[in-house]
């Protein structure tokens, strides 16, 4: 007789980043991130980091927060949800849209190739069902070839540009919800 293997279990958990604690965490990692970007890109994050939660203050937006579920509890990853457009006052109790965007996934080097990244996703996307959202578009390097096709297969499609400005090196992506 075979002997029966047990999946193991995640070495993480993810929830909403809610707690200042929680918010320094995801702050901390949008400064991680921030050095693996084009300079251009660096001022951006570093204020959007700065004003937390900022665009995705709830109720229309939210932070997710993935960390190791060893000892230390430690942040290794994390992803943003806002409304899209942008609504001029995030926390306003009523939406004029029912499109929202995600943004900034990202997971520490050590923690990647762990499913982190595809539950941070599968979370983004729960939760953007959950707030009655009925597409999700997330805008993608052309070069970050095997994160486009995690979202293909995750059901999204290639689309036109959806916003003015956008640099060329992106690749635009949407999933109906």
């Amino acid at each position: 007789m075979a002997a029966t293997q047990v999946p193991s279990q995640p070495q993480y958990s993810i929830s909403p980043a809610r707690t200042p604690k929680d918010v320094d965490a995801v702050r901390s990692l949008i400064y991680t991130y921030s050095k693996t970007q084009v300079l251009k890109q660096i001022p951006v994050l570093i204020s959007e980091a700065a004003s937390l939660p900022g665009r995705y203050s709830l109720p229309h937006g939210e932070m997710l927060l993935a960390r190791a579920t060893t000892l230390d509890r430690g942040p290794v990853g994390w992803v943003g949800l806002r409304p899209f457009p942008e609504l001029p006052d995030p926390q306003a109790p009523v939406r004029d849209t029912n499109i929202c965007q995600f943004k900034r996934l990202f997971v520490l080097e050590e923690y990647r190739r762990k499913g982190i990244g595809k539950a941070l996703v599968e979370e983004v996307i729960k939760t953007a069902r959950e707030k009655g959202y009925k597409e999700i578009r997330i805008s993608v390097e052309v070069h970050l070839e095997k994160e486009i096709e995690m979202y293909k297969r995750r059901g999204f499609v290639v689309r036109e540009k959806y916003f003015e400005g956008a640099e060329p090196e992106l690749v635009f992506l949407a999933l109906q919800l």
